[in-house]
């Protein structure tokens, strides 16, 4: 037993093993090292060895004036985190750019920007797609897609952990946005479509906690779609960490609040749309 612990085979001193730099918090919780990146910046590798990638889109912005929700960013990996092979030198970190919630006619919201890591390849996540606007303006696609305004359809989603934006309902009430988990909803009558609901941060990996990780405060939740905007009545409820559709004339529909999430739906009469959130890398290795 005699170098068990701190010896390799035939008593050899044992390797040490990965190690890198670089990204907005560190965090060694669970037997993993976390490298949590929302910001776009360099993973600088000082050891070589085996790292697990997860890249989350940005989410899309919403459409203006009775606005489609935005959709949500993909989450990209293989089981949600990729294994590469890494050697030392320097890889660069993309963080996709929120989609900015529309505020004129004739123009969509914003698609959320993808994410990505370019390692042995590259991993790209797309970001959600923008909500359709006034001027008969659909539902972007993008991750997963953005929702109709109330008088167009929503979009399909594209990439890992997507789905569909939800159809406007003719004249009153716009589709909800796509989410990691459920299709956008429809609009119905003069209630905005829900937004379709993201996956559960603990459900990717069980250290991804707001008790580990200070950038994850307030957040359980990632890549939501918005809830779609309405004529008068009710905004369509976005999925965890999601905008909400607004509930009133002349008030724009919320911003989103959690990484790959997307802004809820405009209101009527003029309102802007709700932003997205923006996208998150992950790097984590032991």
């Amino acid at each position: 037993m005699i170098g068990a612990i701190t010896s390799g085979l035939f008593g050899l001193p044992k390797p040490p093993g990965p190690a890198a730099t670089g990204g907005d918090e560190t965090v060694t919780v669970g037997g993993y090292t976390y490298k949590l990146f929302t910001n776009s910046g360099t993973l600088t590798v000082t050891n070589g060895g085996t790292f697990e990638i997860l890249v989350v889109g940005a989410g899309g912005g919403a459409g203006y004036d009775l606005g489609g929700a935005g959709g949500a960013g993909a989450i990209e990996g293989s089981g949600f985190f990729q294994s590469q092979t890494l050697t030392t030198t320097g890889y660069t970190v993309t963080v996709g750019a929120l989609g900015a919630g529309s505020t004129s006619s004739g123009v969509r919201g914003s698609n959320g920007g993808n994410s990505s890591f370019a390692g042995t390849s590259t991993i790209t996540a797309l970001g959600g797609g923008g909500g359709g606007s006034q001027g008969g303006l659909n539902g972007a696609t993008g991750g997963s897609g953005g929702g109709g305004r109330s008088d167009t359809n929503g979009a399909a989603g594209s990439g890992n952990n997507t789905n569909s934006g939800g159809n406007g309902s003719y004249g009153n009430a716009a589709g909800g946005g796509g989410g990691a988990t459920a299709a956008g909803l429809a609009g119905s009558g003069s209630v905005g479509g829900n937004g379709g609901q993201g996956k559960s941060l603990s459900s990717i990996d069980s250290n991804l906690t707001s008790s580990n990780f200070s950038l994850f405060s307030g957040m359980t939740v990632i890549s939501s779609g918005g809830g779609g905007g309405q004529f008068r009545s009710t905004g369509g409820t976005a999925g965890t960490g999601g905008g909400n559709g607004s509930t009133a004339d002349f008030t724009k529909g919320g911003n989103a609040t959690s990484f790959g999430s997307a802004g809820g739906g405009g209101g009527g009469y003029g309102a802007p749309g709700g932003d997205g959130f923006k996208g998150l890398v992950v790097v984590r290795y032991a």
